[in-house]
């Protein structure tokens, strides 16, 4: 997947692809969160607007189809036009959607630009046509046929024949289509650690709008225009983590593939083991509160507390967590901005080697960091697929397996910097290296400056020790 984008807040220009591990560094105020809330809202969106324009192109397919009770059949190049100007005319909505992203005003992104390479082909479609038919969810049954040069697609019916029927059926192949184009995204936003202090202003803020109802005295009173205002405060990212956060009794009742798997895949349990050993606990859902017991995994037996009153690290884990337990999908995008955020560097470490467990169980990566451990460990996960597997296993005593390999071709590194001559903010490619992995130097500099201080100020005590 590519993206280009300009100006939308902060960062002036960029063109970026996902990887199974993407890295964006940079210094504070270049544009970092923008590129991934940009992404974050272009993939929401299409997953979810999508039901509302596919009625709008209903009636190109119509034109397109011949009716064989209880037969649909048309040409697969003709339908495939239609699935590609269904995804440019959303793709261009999206953009008169920025400023509910960012919670930003419609002005500062007039100028806005957002374009991917996402376009559907045949293979893909006849992939997704191979979906439907092993799938009991749908109701009908698709087949291509070859007809000399093109093929024909043949969609039998097993219900009542009706125009709503077609139109139906129409829109359920193309939110197929979608849902496997655009794939599921999860954010921890760096706003994560106070999410569940949001909830109980979310909560007065439910209370205010009953209570303006209340006083309205029957007069007109637009409900939607205040849930709107109200709601507007935040980015769509942190808003999404405080919906998450108050939904926690409902996800808890999921499973994600990982746990649902953990005992027949070692990989899974490698990556629940890892996450256990990073978050340092066990997370509760009550209905007086998420609690926090420190060192349980299964049973609290030392004692609960309130996350509230925890360390703000737990706060920050908790959604990265029940993400994981509860929520995660193979070929998920899970996006978190600034993953160090109140960790010790041994717990950055620890988290690079949980993103390198995620992205080979089929979960892909996207962070902003400025964390240098976090870019080191990936470098080390590099590294170890220039290695033996019995290299690997020699390396036992470090906690490395076989899973912790990444191969440098499936990764993305970039680098937020002020572009001397343009003065934009641009995001620049870096080299991936595969004996030695991502070099950024926008680390090397202040480490640099900071060991000649350092060095400095030694050579002053000895003198005065003289």
């Amino acid at each position: 997947m590519k993206i280009e984008l300009k100006k939308i807040g902060m960062l002036d220009k960029a063109e970026f692809e996902v990887g199974n591990i993407t890295l964006i560094c940079g210094e504070n105020n270049t544009g970092k969160t923008y590129a991934t809330y940009s992404l974050y809202g272009y993939l929401d969106f299409m997953r979810k607007a999508g039901f509302f324009h596919f009625r709008k192109v209903f009636n190109e397919f119509e034109k397109i189809i011949k009716i064989d009770e209880p037969k649909i059949v048309f040409d697969l190049e003709k339908f495939l036009v239609i699935v590609n100007k269904t995804i440019q005319m959303l793709s261009e909505d999206y953009l008169k959607n920025l400023s509910d992203v960012f919670a930003g005003k419609e002005e500062d992104f007039q100028t806005s630009e957002f374009k991917t390479d996402l376009q559907a082909n045949n293979k893909e479609l006849e992939k997704i046509f191979t979906i439907i038919n092993q799938s009991s969810f749908f109701n009908f049954r698709v087949e291509i046929i070859e007809e000399v040069s093109e093929k024909k697609v043949v969609i039998t019916l097993v219900e009542n024949f009706e125009v709503e029927i077609i139109e139906r059926t129409f829109i359920r192949i193309l939110q197929a289509i979608y849902f496997k184009k655009f794939p599921n995204i999860f954010i921890l936003s760096a706003e994560r650690t106070g999410a569940s202090m949001f909830q109980k202003e979310l909560d007065v803020n439910k209370n205010e709008i009953v209570e303006k109802i209340q006083k309205s005295n029957g007069r007109n009173i637009d409900v939607y225009d205040i849930l709107l205002n109200r709601a507007s405060r935040y980015p769509e990212p942190v808003k999404d983590n405080i919906y998450f956060i108050r939904e926690l009794d409902e996800v808890v009742k999921k499973t994600s593939f990982i746990k649902k798997e953990e005992k027949k895949v070692a990989l899974y349990k490698e990556i629940l083991d890892l996450l256990h050993c990073v978050v340092g606990g066990k997370y509760i859902v009550t209905q007086e509160g998420i609690y926090f017991a420190p060192e349980a995994r299964h049973r609290a037996t030392k004692g609960k507390i309130l996350v509230q009153s925890a360390s703000s690290s737990v706060r920050s884990l908790l959604m990265l967590n029940f993400y994981l337990l509860h929520q995660a999908q193979r070929g998920d995008i899970l996006m978190i901005d600034e993953p160090e955020l109140n960790l010790h560097p041994k717990n950055q470490i620890l988290l690079a080697r949980l993103f390198a467990l995620l992205a080979n169980a089929g979960i892909k990566i996207f962070i902003t960091t400025h964390s240098d451990y976090i870019v080191r460990e990936i470098n080390n996960c590099i590294m170890l697929n220039n290695l033996s597997d019995e290299q690997i296993q020699g390396l036992s005593s470090k906690n490395y397996s076989l899973h912790h390999k990444l191969n440098p071709d499936s990764i993305r590194a970039y680098l937020a910097i002020k572009d001397k001559k343009s003065k934009e903010n641009v995001l620049q490619r870096m080299s991936i290296n595969p004996k030695q992995g991502i070099y950024i130097d926008t680390f090397d500099d202040p480490i640099d400056i900071q060991n000649e201080n350092q060095g400095e100020i030694f050579e002053e005590v000895l003198r005065n020790l003289s």
